[in-house]
């Protein structure tokens, strides 16, 4: 049975009162002896049968960000195998209790031991449970708190709870372009998810959070997944890194919009409208990317339709960004997400009502999910509303994007060959209206890995695109005064493209 917290209580003050040690607070990323135990805690796991490939695929999702916590018995009855693949997810996923003896027989002696050391795995139930949960996130194996919190903690959620990966963290590396940089910057970094990713195509990575007990897990993160190149240090946002600039910045910061006299938890306060943080990185980005270095971010906006406007005002200077929504929220559907964690009803149900007030309180009339990317270069704002799942990946679209917009505003592209957007299909269909007339209309159809929304398109538009579909068109072939404004308009989208030249 869980133990009841006391008062202001924190993760680390909790597990050093009932455990001994706070979670990876023995930890040393200097001893090349505990880099070791934690890479062979990776090879152990790779060895069970718990690997990138397939530890999602135990649970009949895609990722194991969309494990969700109330399944646990019906993962556990109807789909985890028996086998060693099957108990490294029922432990380190859904946290069940295992027999000390069986647990050592597929984690080994050494890793048992060295987990019991960290304060990662405890005892309780008459085993061992573990305190951690492990995802795979870009190929990188990633220990955070655990994924469904009263599994393994009592009572609300700590101030120090360290978030595993989740959707937006998924999103996030879907969206922002995987260009190979010199040095990348994530901010807010938790357990390292981002920064661990982005070592793949940086030469340098540094993760930066104001938690001191997720920078722990971050550094064991590295070690376990043997990465030598990414650094991790305390600090809120830009204020520990001297003058150092980036050639790349990414950043899942706190976003939920929370009243502000209560208390606010690493992972989740985003101040009274959600973008108290979001502000201080943008408007730091300014000084701290490299010319042309990019940026993205992923939150909950508040408000979406101004949030260009409160861009250009937190940063001062115009830069070329995209706005991608993904999800609409409804308002009591936030609201109650953010509740859930409540055992009791009642305090749920008047938790839900208190946000509520206070979205009202704040003028927040709508809520969004997605992301906003910047190049560093001058120029307007763009806002799109995607229908790409977050099951695919974006990230080349959006890239192809920002150059393409790069080279319209070059100029000299007269003479330059057009194309379409990747995957874009055209469709012309007759459509009768409730009085039995029939009328002509005209759609775009993005591919599902492009940034683009679906929708009609004008007749001039649609005529437009079909003389770029057959190949072989120019600007300079395009005379026609109204021709040559829906061309405009379509280059500024990006729905029509340069092509490569000879």
């Amino acid at each position: 049975m869980a133990m009841e917290p006391e008062a202001a209580d924190t993760a680390d003050a909790y597990g050093e009162r009932h455990f001994g040690a706070a979670t990876f607070a023995e930890f040393d990323p200097l001893a090349p002896a505990h880099h070791a135990a934690a890479a062979a805690l990776f090879d152990r796991l790779v060895g069970a049968g718990f690997g990138p490939a397939r530890a999602a695929a135990l649970f009949g999702a895609a990722d194991l960000a969309d494990v969700r916590a109330n399944r646990a018995a019906y993962y556990d009855t109807f789909l985890l195998p028996h086998d060693d693949a099957g108990r490294a997810a029922r432990f380190f996923v859904l946290h069940r209790p295992e027999p000390e003896a069986e647990l050592r027989s597929w984690l080994g002696d050494a890793t048992v031991d060295f987990l019991i050391a960290m304060a990662a795995i405890v005892a309780r139930d008459g085993g061992l449970q573990s305190l951690v949960s492990a995802s795979w996130f870009g190929g990188r194996l990633i220990f955070a708190d655990a994924r469904a919190y009263n599994a393994v903690w009592p009572g609300d959620p700590f101030v120090d709870y360290v978030m595993p990966p989740g959707g937006d963290s998924v999103g996030l590396a879907r969206v922002a372009p995987r260009t190979p940089r010199g040095a990348t910057l994530d901010l807010c970094c938790g357990p390292g998810t981002q920064t661990l990713a982005a070592a793949e195509y940086s030469e340098r990575v540094v993760g930066v959070d104001i938690n001191p007990r997720a920078l722990r897990f971050a550094r064991f993160n590295a070690a376990v997944n043997r990465i030598e190149h990414a650094t991790f240090v305390l600090g809120d946002v830009y204020e520990s890194l001297g003058a150092e600039r980036f050639d790349a910045i990414i950043a899942n910061p706190p976003f939920v919009p929370w009243p502000p006299d209560d208390v606010e938890l690493y992972y989740r306060g985003g101040g009274m409208h959600g973008d108290d943080v979001l502000a201080r990185i943008l408007s730091g980005a300014v000084t701290r990317l490299e010319p042309e270095g990019s940026l993205a971010v992923v939150a909950d906006f508040a408000n979406a339709m101004t949030l260009a406007a409160r861009i250009a005002r937190w940063q001062g200077v115009p830069r070329r960004t995209l706005i991608v929504l993904q999800h609409h929220y409804e308002l009591l559907g936030y609201a109650e997400t953010h509740t859930a964690h409540y055992d009791d009803t009642d305090r749920r149900q008047a938790q839900t009502v208190r946000l509520l007030q206070h979205f009202d309180l704040a003028d927040i009339r709508s809520l969004d999910f997605g992301y906003i990317v910047q190049d560093g270069t001058p120029g307007p704002a763009r806002l799109v509303h995607t229908t790409a799942p977050l099951s695919a990946s974006i990230s080349d679209d959006v890239a192809a994007w920002f150059a393409h917009q790069r080279r319209l505003a070059a100029g000299d592209v007269a003479d330059v060959p057009l194309e379409l957007a990747p995957g874009l299909r055209l469709v012309d269909v007759a459509e009768r209206t409730a009085d039995g007339a029939t009328t002509a209309a005209c759609y775009v159809a993005p591919g599902p890995a492009s940034l683009h929304q679906a929708g009609p398109v004008s007749r001039g538009a649609f005529a437009l695109l079909i003389r770029v579909a057959a190949g072989g068109l120019r600007p300079r072939d395009v005379t026609e005064p109204d021709a040559v404004r829906e061309l405009s308009v379509l280059l500024q989208l990006g729905l029509i493209l340069f092509g490569a030249t000879s």
